[in-house]
């Protein structure tokens, strides 16, 4: 069983900094769109948290950059926009990236079929 934990945590990636100021409050972000990776990194770094993710979770992945003044949550949201990834906090200031579950369709409880209607000219 430890074994198994072990292999799983050394096949997460970690990218950390240490807590920067003014964690909770909007900051100035300027990171332009590239390789997911890179993104994660450099936003990583920027924010002052930690990201956990599988290596094989953004590979081949981009993401579109981030260009203004954001709260974190809302920052984190536009960087992994259009890649299905979310971001969930682990423990303060600790995330890890996990694919976004699909939503159920809306369905009606009530179904409503209308058959073709014949359409004839006037007589």
């Amino acid at each position: 069983m430890w074994g198994l934990l072990l292999a799983a945590a050394l096949s997460m990636r970690v990218t950390s900094v240490l807590p920067a100021a003014g964690f909770e409050a909007g900051r100035s972000y300027a990171i332009a769109a590239g390789p997911l990776s890179q993104k994660l990194a450099l936003f990583a770094a920027t924010a002052g948290i930690s990201i956990a993710y599988a290596p094989e979770s953004v590979r081949n992945k981009c993401s579109p950059g981030l260009e203004g003044n954001f709260p974190l949550t809302e920052a984190f949201a536009r960087l992994l926009q259009g890649t299905g990834l979310e971001s969930v906090e682990k423990a303060e200031r600790g995330y890890l990236l996990r694919g976004r579950e699909p939503r159920p369709a809306s369905v009606s409880p009530y179904t409503h079929e209308t058959a073709p209607a014949a359409i004839r000219p006037p007589e």
